[in-house]
């Protein structure tokens, strides 16, 4: 019988780190067995800005989840969610003349023509962290999305480019070395959170991806493919502050009152109740309504999902959007919050639960590990190699295609 294999999720997101690992069973199965968190500490949305504290704090939440889970699992393959100001987004196109048209556009006749379209001109601190090709274009025919196989001449490509920073990503790499975690590829989070509670008919029909961390990641996906993606620098870190100046307490028991009694509508709390709060003067606590906190949270939340609604707006890719939006990320865990988008955004608006994959039910029910389980199934099912290329992935570039397609 052959050994249940390990696959590690490292999400180092905004207000917290993440790792989450699962193992799959010799039947094809795969389930979460371990998950821990720990404050990111060393990290500024998830830019690493202290080696030794960014390492300290991965650290703990792997160590963590190697408790849980019941053993080491530092040698096993490891997906790495990667996020930030630094990302941009370019679109590359090319075309190229099929090898053989007799035969059929081939797997290599791909690799030419999204080689190609990265060959544009980036400064010496940015590099290409994926290639998402949106279409295949076959002798003028648009709208190919597996172009394996056909007869054609030509062959073209229209690409969604992400880029990052050198540094940021090296240094991503140096806290994974640091830990001795040497089997790693890197997936945009925003990609990786779309895995972790859509299904491919979301991406088909058309939905709009919305993960309410500390700051805010907007991203559409139509016709199977990543369409736009946009870095919001408002989040429910902001909302986390407001809470600090509104009820004048520390930000730990900000965060702490925002979690457990947090709601994104005042109207919405029928019974009001006291609720105890420190004083950040440090005259003791104070006793304030859970209404009064969701009065200061409601106008924050607004303003989010508003900027949100206008970046698709203003996308190009707002209309049709059939399967609506999803909210994903440590925001979308408040009470009500999916009300208040609904009126905004104008279309069905659902939380986006990380139950993909079976495992604790504290994780499953948790919006803020949508990414963590997300990198688990890019990694199991072979996406992260295929879709999300990283240095090395065109030898043997064949299967790759293949799979790419399957």
């Amino acid at each position: 019988m052959a050994k249940a294999r390990r696959t590690v999720a490292i999400d180092i997101g905004s207000t917290k780190v993440a790792c989450v690992v699962a193992e799959t069973d010799h039947a094809g199965k795969t389930s979460v067995v371990g998950f821990g968190t720990a404050a990111p500490d060393g990290f500024k949305q998830g830019v690493v800005i202290n080696l030794d504290k960014a390492a300290q704090s991965v650290e703990t939440a792997i160590r963590q989840c190697e408790q849980m889970a019941g053993g080491k699992f530092r040698t096993y393959p490891a997906f790495v969610g990667i996020a930030g100001e630094h990302i941009k987004y370019l679109n590359g196109t090319a075309a190229v003349p099929v090898r053989k048209p007799s035969r059929g556009i081939s797997p290599r006749d791909v690799e030419d023509v999204i080689k190609q379209a990265q060959t544009i001109r980036l400064p010496n601190d940015e590099q290409i962290l994926h290639v998402v090709p949106t279409q295949f274009i076959v002798d003028g025919q648009k709208g190919v999305r597996n172009p394996l196989g056909l007869f054609g001449v030509r062959l073209e490509v229209e690409a969604l480019l992400i880029i990052g920073a050198v540094t940021a990503v090296e240094n991503v790499y140096r806290v994974m070395e640091r830990l001795e975690i040497k089997n790693r590829s890197l997936v945009l989070q925003s990609i990786a959170s779309l895995y972790g509670v859509c299904d491919e008919e979301d991406k088909d029909l058309g939905v709009v991806l919305l993960d309410l961390g500390g700051v805010t990641d907007v991203s559409i996906y139509r016709d199977g493919e990543i369409r736009f993606t946009r870095l919001l620098p408002v989040g429910s870190v902001n909302i986390t502050k407001d809470v600090v100046i509104g009820l004048r307490t520390t930000f730990p028991q900000a965060e702490g009152l925002k979690r457990k009694y947090g709601a994104a509508m005042a109207s919405q709390i029928e019974k009001d109740e006291a609720i105890s709060v420190e004083d950040a003067s440090g005259r003791g606590p104070k006793q304030v309504s859970r209404r009064l906190l969701a009065s200061v949270i409601q106008p924050r939340v607004e303003e989010i999902l508003t900027l949100a609604d206008a970046e698709v707006r203003k996308s190009g890719f707002g209309e049709g959007l059939s399967a609506g939006v999803v909210l994903t990320g440590g925001g979308a865990g408040l009470s009500g919050v999916d009300l208040v988008a609904e009126q905004i955004f104008g279309m069905p608006v659902r939380l986006g639960r990380p139950d993909r994959l079976p495992g604790p039910s504290e994780m499953t029910k948790d919006p803020g590990f949508a990414t963590a389980v997300g990198l688990i199934r890019c990694g199991v099912e072979g996406k992260a190699a295929s879709q999300f290329p990283a240095p090395g992935f065109w030898s043997g570039v064949g299967e790759e295609v293949r799979s790419w397609f399957s």
